[in-house]
């Protein structure tokens, strides 16, 4: 990782609204030292260190390379190779970590033992397994039991969601907790609260429905 600490002492020192001579009173040091500091001309002797990364209640990864512990912790497990890489992380432990590549998608882990998950996507969502929290995706989402909500910008498939389902798309579920909204076509078995739809295909709807086409109520939607 590139030493950034000259970038760092002089961002700190703007941000805390100091000037260099308050900075070089500090430190016991000329104006003329802390203007080398910032300028890359010098760096501070190795005994002054700790001293700035405490003054400025920083850790030293983050005087050095301008990131803090965890995320040092993070970029210290990945190659330095100029590749294109998405990271999937819980804390400061990479989980997985692949190159990216155009229309191939990327499978998230879920941690054992985790009591609640959230996931928070940009993009579609491949997720393999239950999922205790909710599901925020930019586009679909593929998954089997969530106990939150699922939030998508495009489709949903998914088993059993005990909250709502809010879908840019179809919605293909088993059993829905709460209200569903899809951009298209609903398939699903139960919906314990409202339905708004393009065409709805269930079993049963316990609240209100919206359809722009046609509502179908059958005792298993798997039959075409």
């Amino acid at each position: 990782m590139e030493i950034r600490i000259s970038n760092v002492i002089k961002n700190k020192r703007l941000e805390s609204g100091l000037t260099q001579e308050e900075l070089a009173e500090a430190f016991g040091i000329t104006v003329q030292a802390v203007s080398k500091w910032e300028t890359g001309i010098s760096y501070p002797d190795i005994s002054m260190l700790p001293k700035i990364a405490e003054y400025f209640k920083i850790c030293l990864d983050e005087l050095f390379f301008g990131v803090s512990a965890k995320e040092a912790s993070v970029l210290r497990e990945l190659p330095d190779d100029d590749k294109l890489r998405v990271v999937q992380c819980l804390g400061g432990k990479v989980l997985k970590n692949e190159e990216y590549r155009k229309d191939c998608p990327f499978e998230l882990v879920i941690p054992e033992n985790k009591s609640e998950l959230n996931f928070e996507i940009w993009g579609g969502a491949n997720i393999n397994g239950d999922v205790s929290g909710y599901v925020n995706a930019g586009a679909g989402v593929n998954c089997n039991n969530v106990e939150g909500y699922v939030d998508a910008g495009a489709g949903v498939n998914c088993n059993n969601v005990e909250g709502y389902v809010d879908a840019g798309a179809g919605v293909n579920c088993n059993n829905v907790g709460g209200n569903v909204d899809a951009g298209s076509n609903v398939r699903c078995n139960d919906i314990q609260g409202n339905a708004a739809a393009n065409r709805i295909t269930c079993k049963k709807i316990e609240g209100d429905v919206k359809c722009a086409g046609n509502i179908v109520i059958k005792d298993n939607v798997d039959e075409d």
